[in-house]
């Protein structure tokens, strides 16, 4: 039920907010697929691969804040289209490495910026007491959707793939 004591037109112009944020994000990983041919998710974790060699999964899931499952699907993709390699470590033979091919390199490096995503890209420019702010007003909106999702619904899911 709706707060009786905010106005009407402050809602929409929160809503409008939230559709520019989204469909801006969408306009970015449709540009990275286009140009790329991978998904925004992919190209996250290829950069950071490519910043990184010898990046274990784990790493790799931390760096991303996803699930370790969900980054080694997408690290699969990866390796399926030739731009990621895993090897073993020298060191310890049950450790894999993620490491760039050349052509990884390539569209890395050519890959439309921020290769994290822009909402990550913006979220890291603001500065602590902005972010707080933020995330306890989101923690308001989450708790007011409560009952209307799964909990964690999404918490997993690259933000590029959710539609």
């Amino acid at each position: 039920m709706p707060r009786q004591d905010a106005p009407a037109a402050l809602d929409l112009e929160v809503l409008k907010q939230f559709r520019t944020i989204f469909q801006s994000i969408r306009q970015h990983f449709d540009t990275i697929q286009r140009s790329c041919d991978i998904s925004g998710a992919q190209l996250w974790a290829l950069s950071c691969i490519a910043a990184e060699p010898g990046l274990r999964v784990s790493g790799l899931a931390r760096a991303m804040a996803l699930h370790q499952s969900t980054v080694s699907n997408l690290v699969e993709g990866l390796v399926g289209k030739g731009l990621v390699l895993r090897e073993k470590s020298p060191a310890d033979q049950r450790v894999v490495l993620l490491r760039p091919t050349e052509a990884g390199l390539s569209i890395a490096a050519q890959a439309p910026q921020p290769a994290h995503g822009l909402l990550p890209d913006a979220l890291a420019r603001l500065d602590p007491a902005t972010l707080r702010t933020l995330q306890g007003c989101l923690a308001e909106v989450l708790a007011a959707m409560q009952g209307r999702m799964d909990a964690g619904t999404g918490m997993d899911t690259p933000l590029s793939d959710i539609r």
